[in-house]
């Protein structure tokens, strides 16, 4: 199996999810049987994606560019993100007039990534993506509602555990370089980042999304990844939402890590696809939800 099927079958078991939680019982309720084994077939895309990551971390020949990619599609996600997913959304109600609440924290936190990414990455050189990386960091920060819908809340999305994954990879490759007060400074910026977009971002459950990456791209072969994968699925599925059908999809992904061939080779180029159908598929899912309450 190569990176390209992979990918597209992580893409559609979460469209599955998705789908299944916007239309499903948790959502709309439209759907004329029970949206649970929808949302448990959408156990497989994380650990896939995840998987892919930690491929990419290892075999990219610019890691600058491919961090600023995903920089850029966790800022174009997460008004989509918010629109399809903030719970209030997804049942009718009421509201008048427009709302923005500014948490504060975010501007010292978005303080820290920016210094963070100028100094270890960008060694203190200046450089237009800077304010990229400041955009999405004070974003998870502001919070929007106009007429009762959320476009902005405190729900972060899953590219914000990509990108604290990352910078793990980074921290842990780099951890002995340097003197000892930038050591010091890489593990106090780096907790800081952590706390506030790592815990609330998609799958920031006790960090273990990003354990889950950084896990994969730290074993040596498939065998240790796939079956570190197994008691992931039942850490994270058995202890903190006791759903057996969840630990089996998830733990069902290993096939798929069994499967991967890195030197399998696709005839299609699809990249800017995979960056693109997680903000564009959310915000069609965000739309309806409007549709839905006001129309």
């Amino acid at each position: 199996m190569s990176t390209f099927w992979m990918k597209g079958l992580a893409l559609l078991a979460m469209t599955i999810d998705h789908v299944g939680l916007v239309f499903g019982r948790e959502g709309w309720d439209l759907l004329p049987f029970d949206s649970s084994i929808l949302r448990a077939i959408g156990r497989i895309a994380f650990p896939l994606f995840a998987f892919c990551l930690a491929q990419g971390w290892h075999k990219t020949h610019d890691r600058k560019k491919y961090f600023l990619n995903i920089t850029r599609g966790a800022v174009a996600s997460q008004i989509p993100f918010c629109m399809a997913f903030c719970a209030p959304n997804r049942m009718m109600g009421d509201g008048n007039g427009i709302q923005v609440h500014w948490m504060l924290s975010y501007l010292l936190f978005a303080m820290v990534a920016v210094w963070v990414y100028w100094h270890f990455i960008l060694h203190e050189q200046g450089d237009r993506s800077l304010l990229l990386v400041a955009v999405a960091a004070l974003l998870p920060g502001i919070q929007v509602q106009v007429q009762g819908f959320w476009f902005l809340c405190q729900n972060i999305n899953v590219l914000y555990t990509f990108l604290m994954a990352f910078f793990c990879l980074y921290a842990l490759e780099h951890r002995y370089d340097g003197k000892i007060k930038q050591r010091i400074g890489l593990c106090i910026g780096g907790s800081l980042l952590l706390i506030a977009y790592g815990l609330p971002a998609d799958y920031g459950t006790g960090l273990l999304g990003i354990v889950l990456i950084t896990g994969f791209a730290i074993l040596p072969g498939k065998i240790y990844q796939a079956l570190f994968l197994v008691l992931w699925s039942i850490l994270f599925y058995a202890f903190f939402t006791e759903n057996i059908w969840n630990i089996l999809f998830c733990s069902a992904a290993a096939v798929g890590i069994f499967l991967y061939d890195p030197t399998a080779k696709s005839r299609f180029r699809a990249k800017k696809f995979f960056y693109w159908y997680y903000p564009a598929h959310l915000l069609i899912l965000g739309v309806f939800n409007v549709g839905m309450r006001y129309w």
